[in-house]
């Protein structure tokens, strides 16, 4: 863990690998036809690494008592256009609501916002063009919601206040 906080840049790098691995294995239980090709699973993983190191470098900025939105406009770039396109409204909302301290009423709207935006790609993607039986739909959703938060987790560096103290 030590190495992590000394090396955010490799860490996020690390941490977004292992994120795409597991998200791929996620979109692989819930096709109904499975097609593996590995143009698109290096495209995945690719993404998924670089997206974690600007991550990780925007931790590091932060740390050292760099804040600002510009973050936001270079990592989102990767998301738009992409399969994970859905997700992104509940990313953003997810991540101001977990990075942002205050005005606590906000978060709050924010949190159901995010959550509110996936019952739609939930109920028709997961739920009702699936092959999938009941079991099968639970755990997908199951799998889902929980990447998802960390996927917001990770994203609210960008909207988080500078360390105090930092040099």
């Amino acid at each position: 863990m030590n190495w992590m906080l000394r090396r955010p840049i490799v860490a996020g790098a690390t941490l977004g690998l292992g994120w795409g691995i597991v998200m791929r294995f996620w979109m692989r239980f819930i096709s109904g036809s499975p097609e593996f090709s590995w143009s698109g699973t290096g495209f995945i993983l690719l993404a998924a690494t670089i997206v974690g190191a600007m991550l990780g470098l925007a931790r590091k900025r932060r740390n050292a008592g760099g804040v600002g939105w510009w973050r936001m406009s270079i990592l989102s770039l990767m998301l738009l256009g992409a399969g994970g396109a859905v997700m992104w409204p509940s990313v953003v909302f997810g991540a101001v609501a977990i990075g942002r301290p205050r005005p606590v009423w906000l978060r709050s709207l924010l949190g159901v916002a995010a959550v509110g935006a996936q019952v739609p790609v939930v109920q028709q993607s997961i739920l009702g063009e699936s092959t999938l039986d009941a079991v099968g739909a639970v755990l997908a959703v199951g799998w889902y919601a929980p990447m998802l938060a960390i996927e917001a987790w990770a994203f609210s560096v960008v909207f988080a206040p500078a360390v105090d103290g930092a040099p």
